[in-house]
């Protein structure tokens, strides 16, 4: 069961983050929390746009609200793409073990060999006698 939840939970982040728009959302809130009015005027977003990619990104658990007045803030949920990160080293390994093993298929066995001999050096021409060529 357990397995199920953590799939839906990794299935919820890639999708949210799968939007270009709302990973530019995610890189402006590094820095620290912002108000949704400030990321609407920089996106050049109406705030009911905004709005619909901030619940995309709050439904994932990436960004959490908080409203002061009339003032809604935004910031990031530490650790929240942990999910996404573990899954894409989990499939990385997987698939560099796997073209390491193709790899080694192709490359010739490594046998001890003799060493290949030096090539003889190619003889001096001899110098042309200009008496001959009268």
């Amino acid at each position: 069961m357990v397995k199920q939840r953590d799939r839906a939970r990794l299935d919820a982040v890639a999708s949210a983050v799968a939007s270009a728009p709302r990973r530019d959302l995610l890189d402006a809130l590094a820095s620290g929390p912002r108000s949704m009015s400030d990321l609407a005027e920089q996106f050049g977003m109406t705030l009911p746009a905004l709005d619909k990619h901030v619940r995309v990104l709050s439904n994932a658990g990436l960004l959490r609200k908080s409203k002061t007045g009339r003032v809604t803030r935004l910031e990031l949920v530490p650790g929240s793409l942990q999910p996404l990160s573990d899954w894409a080293m989990t499939n990385r390994l997987f698939w560099s073990n796997h073209l390491d093993r193709l790899a080694g298929l192709f490359e010739p066995a490594a046998t001890p060999s003799e060493p290949e001999p030096e090539p003889e050096p190619e003889p001096e021409p001899e110098p042309e006698n200009p008496e001959e060529n009268r």
